[in-house]
């Protein structure tokens, strides 16, 4: 079987939104498993270029918008892949629904009509990511790529827009572009200091702070957990591979668990945590969640490494050397 990751090895790579979570873990796997020369595009407003500080001398990190054409695109012209995150984030986009449409939309759009005028002859693959968020709220589970979107948040409104341009530019104009979509990603690297940090994020920050656990609602909510070394290893997998071209995938582990299912397994781990049972939140709309990964498994062999257990292990092992 052809190991089509060798692709990317010493390719001219741009990442935008390359400072958060998943993003500057994306740099630092393109740097170091397979020395490509990465360029960061980051607005800075919820991130710190320090998180690549282990790499900074091998790396370009410019803090600017996606939004700055003047100085965003000719960044863009001699790539060969480009990884496209920036976006508004989840907890953001509902109390700034114009700027969520600006970066998540439009912005897509802007850098997607770019590359199809001035398109250089070296890109091989843009790389679009979004999120499972896009399917809303189903009894129909798991999920599958070609299910109904039931669209709940200004975010999954904008993703799955960012989502339609990239398909519309592969189709009508021949750009070289795939889709993903995350589901709840965590693991090392999410600061439990920013807002939009997810819950298994808190949750291990204050099992190891000695704070409650603070559940919102019942607990018996559900999602499909996805570790953050396997969400790296699929996207980069999704860039290269040829059956993934103008294609878009899930990423995620087709296991359903509970927020109180969570609260189990870390307590188990740090004795003597306190749980705390709160009132939802008006963005808390979706009940369960658990997606397919049988398109990405037969079409470019990928299947998840980490468990739950094994991925909150690594977590917590990563926290307690940052705490």
């Amino acid at each position: 079987m052809k190991n089509y990751l060798q692709n990317i090895v010493g390719k001219k790579i741009l990442v935008t939104g390359g400072l958060g979570f998943v993003g500057h873990n994306l740099v630092k796997t393109l740097v170091n498993n397979y020395q490509c020369e990465v360029t960061v595009v980051d607005d800075c407003s919820n991130s710190n270029p320090c998180v690549l500080d282990e790499i900074k001398d091998k790396v370009k990190i410019e803090c600017i918008s996606i939004l700055d054409e003047e100085n965003f695109f000719p960044l863009l012209d001699d790539k060969n892949y480009i990884f496209h995150l920036a976006c508004v984030q989840i907890g953001l986009s509902s109390s700034k629904p114009l700027l969520d449409l600006s970066v998540n939309g439009e912005g897509t759009l802007r850098l997607l009509n770019y590359l199809k005028k001035y398109r250089n002859g070296n890109l091989e693959r843009l790389l679009y990511t979004s999120s499972t968020s896009i399917y809303g709220s189903t009894t129909k589970l798991p999920l599958e790529e070609d299910d109904p979107k039931n669209v709940l948040s200004h975010y999954a409104a904008s993703k799955l827009l960012g989502e339609n341009y990239t398909n519309i530019y592969n189709l009508n104009y021949d750009l070289p572009t795939t889709c993903v979509r995350y589901s709840n990603v965590y693991g090392f690297g999410q600061s439990p200091r920013n807002p939009y940090c997810g819950v298994l994020g808190k949750f291990i920050h204050n099992a190891l702070t000695g704070q409650s656990l603070k559940v919102l609602g019942d607990g018996e909510q559900t999602r499909d957990y996805t570790f953050i070394e396997d969400a790296i290893n699929a996207t980069i997998l999704a860039a290269v591979h040829p059956k993934a071209l103008g294609d878009t995938f899930n990423i995620g582990t087709s296991i359903e668990t509970s927020v109180n299912r969570l609260v189990e397994i870390i307590s188990a781990k740090v004795p003597g945590i306190e749980v705390e049972y709160l009132p939802e939140r008006d963005i808390d709309n979706i009940r369960r969640r658990v997606i397919s990964i049988s398109k990405i498994h037969k079409q470019l062999g990928w299947y998840p490494v980490y468990n739950i257990n094994k991925g909150i292990d690594e977590t917590l092992a990563w926290y307690t050397t940052t705490i």
